[in-house]
């Protein structure tokens, strides 16, 4: 390549792209890499603040922005559940193409970011997406880049940089407990968590009310197995009122406790057990009335096919106050993330 000034570039072929910012409205090509610059260019050029431009001059020895970042990413996602987006100024974004959770390998990440003159950026890990979300981007510096980058970063992606675990749908087993529910002196109100767990795409297998009786509720818990279910949902019961009783109930099913309690608000007296490589979910009391608890977090990583260990919960301190925002934006925040 070689700079002129704009004036005298007429008739050249324009070796970059040359972006317009109008402040509030818009930022997009102006000028494509590759326009023969015209005499009728020369004022809008001017007025985009471009003294000089680059041409091309005679061949050029390396790889252009747009193909090193196609390279980047089609070496780095995970092409089974993953999309590109044609590029745009340099910038190639990465799509989900299904719904499920994001994972990312920090370590390679950050090893690729090392290499001169290369840029990605992605969500953070165990993110939630949909179809058609952008989960990362990627793009050089300079307009050329040497191929023995390049190779370092396909080399780098041939050990997973990035990926994204589908979402398994499971039918749902509901155990409400309470023999104030029970006996009818209130209203049961677990439409709440059957519309929470419906707005996961899950389906709601069959729901058993319940008084606050250990038999009751590890019958009511075992039968919805019986019957198919996939996971149960256990609701309230979970303090250290004496007539609490959900986790004994739980117990008596046989099933092992994985942890009760966590580092996470709202929803510190949760519950996890697991009976024959399924799982029972205690949730608080407060799923009825928080928009977002752990709940919210522990389901889509069992939907995402994780298995529940005690020192993920420990991860989850880190980030686990939700701070009740006026205007709720989860999950495009801190809540949950964990380390």
């Amino acid at each position: 390549m070689k700079k002129v000034k704009v004036e005298h570039a007429v008739g050249m072929t324009l070796a970059h792209d040359i972006t317009e910012v109008v402040p509030g409205k818009k930022k997009d090509v102006a000028f494509q890499r590759g326009r023969v610059i015209e005499r009728e260019d020369i004022e809008k050029l001017l007025d985009l603040g471009k003294q000089h431009i680059f041409v091309f001059d005679k061949e050029i020895k390396g790889i252009h922005e747009d193909e090193a970042g196609m390279r980047i990413a089609q070496s780095i996602m995970d092409q089974q559940h993953m999309e590109t987006v044609p590029p745009k100024e340099g910038k190639v974004s990465i799509k989900s193409a299904v719904n499920g959770l994001f994972y990312v390998n920090d370590k390679h990440l950050y090893e690729i970011n090392r290499i001169p003159d290369v840029l990605l950026s992605v969500v953070p890990n165990r993110h939630p997406v949909k179809p058609g979300d952008i989960i990362a981007a990627t793009r050089i510096i300079p307009l050329y880049i040497k191929e023995k980058e390049l190779k370092r970063v396909e080399r780098i992606g041939e050990n997973g940089v990035i990926s994204i675990r589908p979402f398994k749908y499971f039918k749902i087993g509901l155990v409400i407990t309470g023999s104030e529910i029970f006996s009818g002196r209130i209203k049961d109100g677990s439409y709440v968590v059957e519309e929470k767990i419906k707005g996961y795409g899950l389906e709601i297998a069959g729901k058993t009310l319940v008084p606050d009786n250990v038999h009751a509720i590890r019958d009511a818990t075992l039968g919805h197995f019986n019957e198919g279910a996939e996971i149960v949902v256990t609701t309230g019961g979970l303090s250290v009122d004496p007539d609490d009783l959900t986790m004994e109930g739980i117990e008596a099913t046989g099933a092992e406790i994985l942890f009760y309690g966590t580092p996470v608000f709202p929803g510190a007296m949760f519950l996890v057990a697991r009976l024959k490589g399924k799982y029972i979910l205690g949730a608080p009391a407060c799923v009825y009335y928080n928009r977002n608890t752990v709940f919210d977090i522990i389901l889509t990583r069992i939907m995402a096919g994780e298995r529940m260990h005690k020192h993920d919960m420990v991860k989850l301190s880190y980030g686990g106050l939700c701070l009740h925002c006026d205007v709720c934006h989860y999950p495009m925040c801190f809540f949950g993330r964990g380390t």
